[in-house]
């Protein structure tokens, strides 16, 4: 990753300004994303929260979460599907059956995510410039009037796949300790249209890209982004700077939870303009740039499933213990190729909480050719990045920004806008709670 050095400081010293002393496992985001979503209506998620708090995180100290429907939950369907409970030789071959039927419906959710990105990556081959700084990640694209067709393709996919997964588990139930049968309950997809029907306990609502109500699995958030506004607008708590310098090369991630360099594709500095966020590559002949970013507050706000989930029998299925279950072959506890558990693992991580900051502000001092190769770029910039933070930018809540110059070699800016960031998340781990 270009600015690897760059990235591992402002990861190292974010964990020692927010989360403090202790092991933390944090992964800091590729993408800032704006803390703020709409008051959705009872029994609703935004999906802009949705999307955040329901996603796996990669095994990586930087990551971004993609616009997918629950990965997550996705994961934690396909583990319960992967056990097997006392079944009669009758239930045993409808096993079989409706095991290839869930292959089949794995790889229908392949082939339309290929899709997908085969058709993005098209598109950004034959737009150009003009094309990738409209949109610049599959996210972006996926949202507008083109991409969200194919986005459609794999809601869709997903829905048939958790369809089969439904019906494995109402075959397994009849066998199972009547715990487990409450947990099997709680995760089969509700009756009815979400649009005139109430959700049911440990589920909720929310509008796919299309606009259309899905049913989800529910997810609890500690308070809204609005009311960690307010919070955090009261004074100073968790405030701390961040202080880079493009010649320090000692910084790595390898004492990070998930070991090995930052391997995620983004930029560190980044402008936006007309067109989109675009690269500014300001450490790329200048060894000497420094940098300083402060934010007046920061917390970490914890999240949650909901009751759809029993991290207990996960715990249990990892540990190998319990009674009246096995584990169908390849599969197995953890470890690796076909481990359910940990690095490797089909459920490996879930968000425990967001890490958000309030009006960051910073300062870069670089050399008079550096200067002079980017200020008009800068000048001209609606907003600014630094990796995990983001100043401004077109659109969204988190827009307001102001940014000036001086001395032939400094750059400052800072956020205005009374909206939180994201620009990272901590990491939990089912079944073996740490790596």
């Amino acid at each position: 990753m270009d600015n690897a050095n760059l990235f591992s400081q402002t990861y190292n010293q974010i964990i020692k300004g927010v989360l403090g002393d202790g092991q933390h496992y944090f992964q800091m985001l590729g993408q800032p994303k704006g803390f703020y979503w709409n008051v959705a209506p009872t029994g609703q998620i935004d999906p802009r929260a949705y999307q955040i708090m329901s996603g796996m995180p990669l095994w990586s100290p930087v990551g971004d979460f993609a616009y997918a429907d629950a990965a997550f939950v996705q994961a934690y369907r396909s583990v319960l599907s992967h056990v097997t409970f006392k079944l009669t030789p009758d239930q045993q071959q409808d096993f079989i059956d409706l095991n290839n039927q869930l292959t089949t419906a794995n790889n229908a959710v392949t082939n339309a995510q290929s899709n997908m990105n085969q058709a993005y990556l098209t598109a950004k081959q034959n737009g150009g410039l003009v094309f990738e700084a409209k949109y610049p990640t599959i996210n972006d694209w996926i949202t507008s009037d083109v991409g969200v067709a194919f986005q459609k393709a794999v809601d869709n996919a997903v829905a048939n796949k958790s369809q089969v997964q439904d019906l494995i588990l109402q075959l397994q139930k009849a066998s199972m300790p009547p715990t487990l049968q409450n947990a099997i309950d709680a995760i089969k997809l509700p009756d009815g249209d979400p649009a005139s029907s109430t959700a049911p306990r440990g589920w909720t609502k929310v509008p796919d890209g299309s606009g259309i109500l899905r049913w989800q699995p529910d997810w609890k958030i500690e308070t809204s982004g609005r009311d960690w506004r307010a919070e955090l607008t009261r004074g100073s708590q968790g405030s701390f700077s961040v202080d880079l310098d493009a010649s320090d090369s000692t910084n790595n991630l390898q004492n990070s939870w998930a070991s090995g360099t930052a391997g995620y594709d983004t930029f560190f500095w980044g402008v936006d303009g007309s067109g989109g966020w675009s690269k500014m590559d300001l450490t790329e002949s200048d060894k000497n740039v420094k940098a300083t970013i402060s934010v007046q507050s920061s917390t970490a706000v914890e999240v949650t499933p909901g009751d759809w989930y029993d991290g207990g029998f996960m715990k249990e299925l990892a540990l190998g213990g319990g009674q009246g279950y096995t584990i169908n072959a390849p599969w197995k506890a953890t470890g690796g190729d076909h481990g359910l558990f940990g690095k490797g693992g089909l459920l490996s991580t879930r968000v425990s909480s967001l890490v958000v900051v309030y009006k960051p502000k910073f300062s870069i001092t670089m050399s008079n050719s550096t200067y002079n190769k980017n200020v008009q770029k800068f000048n001209a910039s609606a907003g600014f990045r630094i990796g995990p933070f983001q100043f401004g930018g077109s659109g969204g809540h988190e827009s307001e920004y102001t940014h000036s110059t001086s001395g032939g070699t400094t750059f400052t800016g800072e956020s205005t806008s009374d909206y939180p960031v994201i620009i990272g998340v901590t990491v939990a781990f089912p079944g073996v709670d740490a790596p």
